[in-house]
Parts: C-alpha cells; structure tokens; sequence
C-alpha cells in the first residue's frame, strides 16, 4: 500500500513538474520581413532616391541596421542587378523599460504583414520585382526578375514587434543623424546579369572556339 501511495505521489508531482515547465514563457522571436518592389511614390514625392553607387560590385557584402528609415534605392552600380542575397544576422540589444520589454530576442526571417508570404508586397501600389524567393536558415535570396541598371527601386524591412527607432522598442535617433538604422543586422549583396551585348560576344567568341577547334581536327 505505501509503495503504492509513494508512486502514486511521485506520479502527480510529475506530471504537476510538467506543468510548471509548460507555464514557463518561450523565449521571444522577432520576425523580419524584406520586400523588393517598384517605387514607392509617397516617399519619392518627398525625398530624392539614396543611390547604389559603381562602387558597390556584384558579391561584394554590404551590413546594415534594419529596420531603417524607408526609402528608394537608385540602382547606379553600371550593373542589372539579376539577385539579391541578406542574410539576416543575431540580434545584440536590450531594453527592460520598453512596452513590451526588449532582451536579445530571437530573430528569423517570417511573414509579417500576414499575407501567407514571406518577402512579397501586400500593398497593391508596390509591385514585387523579383517571383522567387528563398528562405534557408538565416539566408534569403531574391530571383526571378532584375533591376535595371539606372532603375529606381523600393526596398523596405519590417519587424514584428515592430523595432523601427521611436516605434516603443528602441530609442528614437536624433534627427540630425543621418542614418535611421534599426538594431537588426543585415548583410547583403546582389548578383549581376551582362549587358545582352556582352552575352552575345560571349557566344560569339564561343562559337568561335568551337569552330576553330573543328577546323583544327578536320587538318589532322
């Protein structure tokens, strides 16, 4: 009977173990969201375009805090840009007297405007300048389309809880700094297409090769 009452005990406080560990809070994630779209027109009516300069070549890694201030990209590299690549880095801030408080929460890339997507517009306005999109570990990559060498372009992050400076979260940035960047890392970089000129004198030289090697083997 004893050992029997004794399981019995053990089993409840068991399973009451568990429950106290259910109770327990997950930690927090934070949700990024990238798009890539056509202009957005409200902020071009009000502030010029920041450009991608022929500084900045194809596979060449650009880090940046995000969310930032939204705004227009002029593509000014000289290239069409065929992909873009972010990988999405490990969050470093705390903030205990925030609404909710904020400590080193866990980030992922996720579908924050709640369109079932992750990486596309749900603003009619915007059009999505890229139809695929990748998600691999911290690694999300655009394709499917390109930007035109000269081109102006759209391209915003979002969060959830929302971390734009001033949003509640994170102290607002002084105005007279210039840049707006927001507390999450962001590494990236874009990958080339050649000018259709440049793809035809690769073919061409190509099929030159091919041919003089064939010349070469009929002599032979």
């Amino acid at each position: 009977m004893t050992t029997t009452v004794t399981k019995l005990a053990l089993s409840l406080l068991g399973a009451a173990g568990i429950s106290f560990l259910s109770l327990t809070p997950a930690r927090a994630v934070i949700l990024v969201e990238p798009i890539v779209t056509s202009v957005n027109e409200d902020i071009f009516n009000t502030r010029a375009p920041r450009t991608l300069g022929p500084a900045i070549l194809p596979g060449q890694i650009i880090e940046y805090g995000v969310p930032d201030r939204a705004n227009n990209l002029l593509n000014g590299t000289g290239n069409n840009i065929g992909s873009l690549v972010f990988d999405l880095k490990t969050l470093s801030y705390s903030n205990p007297d925030s609404t909710p408080s904020f400590d080193n929460e866990l980030v992922e890339w996720g579908d924050v405007d709640g369109d079932g997507k992750i990486g596309f517009s749900s603003i009619p306005e915007l059009k999505d300048i890229f139809t695929n999109i990748t998600v691999e570990g911290s690694l999300l990559t655009y394709s499917g389309g390109v930007i035109p060498d000269g081109t102006v372009f759209f391209n915003r992050f979002v969060t959830k809880p929302d971390l734009t400076p001033g949003g509640g979260i994170i102290p607002a940035i002084p105005a007279e700094q210039t840049d707006k960047d927001g507390p999450i890392r962001v590494a990236s970089y874009y990958t080339a297409i050649p000018e259709s000129t440049n793809v035809l004198g690769v073919v061409a030289l190509g099929a030159l090769g091919v041919a003089l090697k064939l010349k070469r083997s009929l002599h032979y």
